[in-house]
């Protein structure tokens, strides 16, 4: 008996742990793959039927798809705070061909711009944040490296083969990839289906529309009048509701025992549908409400990007984990005052200062700053720089320092000090 009840427990553990992941998955879905996919489960779900909608579903929110230079200039509004960073990125925004690759140089920039280098890697950092990852790049390669990057995939074997073999991997030479990295070939077979094609090597493509294509919002934020309204768009979504037949035979408990069974089965499926439907609601709702409170001026448009905020800081405030919120946000855009702008817009890394919280990168701007400005013949170490960032009320470690240092291809010390 212990034995059949510690089995039991398992195969409940397993069901759970399964339908929450099918819930995790509902809940990333943006409305047009979540539409797809409720009318999926409906059609496999004959206990259910599905309602004719009354009315046509209002698309006058809809956004045709942008150019992509369209695109990066709302992006870059939202990424850039000073008017010489957003200058500078709408030139390199200008300079990109369909597959979204930089076809200018580095020095060409800077001559044409008058600036220096340090201030273009800046910006180019910067660049490289917005998504698709990878636009800005100067090849396909460059761009899947920044991909991986930007997954935090830097130390993995994929990484090493897209830096290391590119060429090798462009002219399949897979027995040379296999004897390099010490893997079989089956192995790297699998790391190029499974993991290499999840990337995009021409993340540019997907502006370039012959038929126009629309974004759908899965969450408003607008204001009406005085008031402020936040909704989760649900038109378009498949409406259903228990078949009559099956409603009428189940109270009456006119059915035999095995269409009983198959009646509880597929009705325990669609509770979980709707439970799952009205989580991912809720979720939006408080996150869109949130956004609210917390960005306000910027809706107002009284300030021009939003205020760093972080996906924890939401989480904390919400209840929810952080892999939650980072799941509610992903691939989805919300209707604003400001625009149809993606959720993802909202967040950034945040740094508490003694005056408040600032962006990390606020912190990397004055770092460069300080570099730009120090003594050339006597250039500041990463400790001299962390003080230097303390006094000015943004706590920063020397290893940060370092980190961000990096981060904007700063040499160190001894690599910028001028020895003339």
């Amino acid at each position: 008996m212990t034995h059949i009840s510690q089995t039991v427990r398992q195969d409940q553990r397993l069901i759970m742990s399964f339908a929450m992941k099918r819930a995790f998955a509902v809940l990333q879905m943006p409305l047009p793959e979540l539409s797809e996919w409720l009318q999926n489960e409906l059609e496999q779900n004959p206990v259910l039927e599905v309602m004719l909608p009354s009315s046509t579903p209002d698309l006058s929110f809809v956004s045709k798809q942008d150019s992509l230079y369209e695109y990066l200039e709302k992006e870059i509004a939202l990424h850039f705070r000073t008017d010489d960073e957003k200058k500078i990125a709408l030139f390199i925004a200008g300079s990109l061909d369909s597959k979204g690759f930089l076809t200018l140089s580095d020095k060409e920039i800077c001559d044409m711009l008058g600036i220096d280098q340090v201030t273009l890697t800046a910006v180019m950092n910067q660049f490289h944040q917005i998504e698709p990852i990878g636009l800005g790049a100067r090849s396909a390669q460059e761009a899947l490296l920044l991909q991986l990057l930007q997954k935090g995939q830097q130390k993995t074997r994929l990484y090493k083969l897209v830096h290391k073999y590119f060429d090798d991997l462009l002219h399949n030479r897979l027995q040379v990839i296999a004897k390099a990295m010490h893997l079989s070939v089956p192995i790297v077979k699998e790391m190029i289906q499974k993991e290499l094609k999840k990337l995009d090597p021409f993340p540019g493509h997907q502006f370039n529309h012959e038929i126009t294509q629309v974004i759908v919002p899965d969450l408003t934020i607008e204001k009406e009048g005085d008031m402020w309204k936040v909704e989760v768009y649900g038109e378009g979504l498949p409406q259903f509701h228990l078949h009559p037949r099956y409603l009428d035979n189940l109270e009456q408990e006119k059915m035999a025992k095995d269409e009983l069974e198959f009646v509880r089965r597929h009705l325990a499926s669609g509770k979980w549908l709707v439970r799952t439907l009205e989580r991912r609601k809720k979720i939006l709702t408080d996150i869109g409400t949130y956004l609210l409170k917390k960005q306000w001026d910027f809706l107002e448009g009284i300030t021009g990007a939003p205020l760093p905020l972080t996906r924890k800081e939401v989480a904390t405030a919400l209840g929810i984990s952080e892999s939650t919120v980072t799941r509610a946000i992903t691939h989805k855009y919300v209707t604003t005052p400001r625009g149809l702008l993606p959720l993802a817009a909202f967040f950034s890394h945040a740094i508490q200062t003694q005056s408040g919280a600032i962006s990390n990168q606020d912190a990397k701007n004055l770092l460069q700053k300080l570099v730009q400005n120090e003594n050339k013949k006597s250039p500041l170490s990463d400790e001299a720089l962390s003080e230097a960032l303390k006094s000015q009320g943004i706590p920063c470690a020397r290893r940060t320092v370092a980190k961000y240092r990096k981060e904007l291809k700063i040499g160190s010390k001894h690599h910028r000090k001028e020895w003339s």
